[in-house]
């Protein structure tokens, strides 16, 4: 049985204000009346996630709670997604206020709209 790393490490972060930009002109949209998903394909061997909260979601800490819930949410499921693409998730007002399983729920929802999350039928 494989061991599956759980990490959630810095190669799975999209970090620039560039990365964030070209992910969302160039990329295509997957919307949710949550949240929404920017995902630009054939990037690399990684899969790479940038966090997007407004200052209109709360307070630093709501804003921060829900980045903390977002991280959490990819790092469990990044063993099922498809590697190569850069996605950009951006919340809204109602997921701030959500709890773990809407969050879930929420992402692999529009995982599977984008088509990001990997075949698992495996004979």
């Amino acid at each position: 049985m494989q061991k599956t790393n759980y990490r959630f490490r810095k190669i799975n972060k999209l970090k620039t204000k560039r990365s964030f930009q070209y992910a969302h002109s160039k990329g295509r949209t997957v919307v949710d009346g949550m949240s929404v998903f920017y995902v630009l394909g054939d990037q690399g061997e990684n899969i790479k996630i940038g966090l997007a909260v407004g200052k209109r979601l709360g307070c630093a800490v709501v804003r921060n709670h829900t980045k903390r819930l977002m991280r959490e949410v990819f790092r469990k499921h990044l063993a099922e997604l498809k590697k190569g693409y850069h996605i950009v998730w951006v919340a809204r007002n109602r997921l701030a206020k959500a709890d773990y399983k809407t969050f879930e729920r929420v992402f692999l929802r529009l995982a599977k709209k984008a088509n990001l999350l990997e075949d698992r039928t495996r004979i």
